[in-house]
């Protein structure tokens, strides 16, 4: 069962970056567009903003998502690297409890959120605005995958790679 679960974070993370990648270039593209047509040729695109606007919602939540997976959300490592680790352990569980929680309420709204407009249109484009509000309980479902991973490895590692922190992120000169 955990290989299996691995198997499907990894498939899922690889997955959640490219559509990140898409969705980056995607906002790029249209916000670059929408200036030239508005400061070149004086016509603005009714359907840009909307598009860069639904592309972001959805870059976001998967940014947080994928943030999950790779355990780079936001942590005190000043405070929490000089704890004992039986200490540090607690703060790490504290937190997963947390971010877990927050996912369940992602979840949660965006499925009420969905339901709630689920008839609404978006007005330049004409697609389900339910369709945008699909990203917190997308995000959501992901969040709580990778933690389930994320607690069921080894010291608590999750199978995507971890990010290399920067020198001046730990107070660390040079």
């Amino acid at each position: 069962m955990t290989k299996r679960l691995r198997s499907l974070d990894r498939v899922l993370v690889t997955l959640e970056t490219c559509a990140v990648g898409v969705l980056l270039i995607a906002v790029c593209d249209v916000v670059l567009l929408q200036v030239l047509m508005r400061y070149l040729f004086a016509w603005p695109n009714p359907w840009s903003e909307e598009v860069s606007r639904f592309c972001f919602i959805w870059l976001s939540l998967l940014g947080a998502s994928l943030a999950v997976a790779r355990r780079s959300h936001f942590s005190f490592d000043q405070v929490t690297g000089r704890l004992p680790p039986l200490a540090e352990k607690a703060v790490e569980r504290v937190a997963a409890a947390v971010v877990l929680l927050f996912a369940l309420v992602l979840i949660g709204t965006g499925i009420a959120l969905m339901d709630l407009t689920m008839g609404e249109r978006s007005a330049a484009l004409n697609l389900p605005v339910a369709l945008v509000y699909a990203a917190a309980p997308v995000s959501g479902v992901l969040m709580v995958i990778h933690l389930l991973v994320g607690g069921a490895g080894e010291g608590g590692r999750t199978s995507a790679p971890a990010v290399a922190r920067q020198p001046g992120s730990t107070g660390e000169v040079g």
